[in-house]
């Protein structure tokens, strides 16, 4: 897994800690979002959390993450010390299992910017989901075509450009 993650610029750390409050970081993805920087704060924290070893909950790796993204730390701080978008963070999670049809754990969301997945980006594709634990071959699967995608979705880019 970790061979064919690092193939498509995934570090998987399976040492890392997952026992972790999300409520604070999926605020600030929501704050994020305001300054349409919530997939740059997501990749940086998430590299905190998988490929660093640090809590997705502590707020210095929150704060971390949104200087990487490039935005206000200060801002930020000052946004933590409130409750804002703390209910709609509390509402999402009821709607989000629901909406998914969440009925296993653990439970894996796929999705890439490169293809057209990713939260929040309008008209995005539906992510692949694997529901509850699955065996090597349909992770080796997802990660297969996620590669696909991302040459695919680079190649247009490139030809795109090339045109230009």
């Amino acid at each position: 897994m970790r061979d064919l993650g690092r193939k498509v610029g995934i570090e998987l750390d399976y040492g890392v800690q997952t026992q972790w409050q999300p409520v604070d970081s999926q605020r600030v993805m929501l704050w994020a979002r305001r300054y349409g920087r919530q997939e740059a704060y997501m990749s940086a924290l998430g590299r905190r959390h998988f490929e660093e070893r640090t809590s997705a909950s502590h707020r210095s790796t929150l704060l971390q993450a949104v200087r990487e993204a490039g935005l206000d730390v200060a801002a930020a701080e000052a946004f933590l010390q409130t409750d804002e978008l703390r209910d709609e963070v509390w509402r999402s999670y009821g709607s989000t299992i629901r909406d998914a049809g969440i009925h296993a754990i653990p439970f894996f969301v796929f999705n890439s910017p490169l293809t057209d997945g990713g939260p929040f980006r309008k008209g995005a594709g539906r992510p692949r989901i694997v529901n509850g634990s699955s065996d090597r071959d349909e992770f080796l699967g997802i990660f297969e075509q996620l590669a696909a995608d991302v040459l695919r979705a680079e190649g247009e880019r490139l030809g795109q450009r090339a045109r230009c």
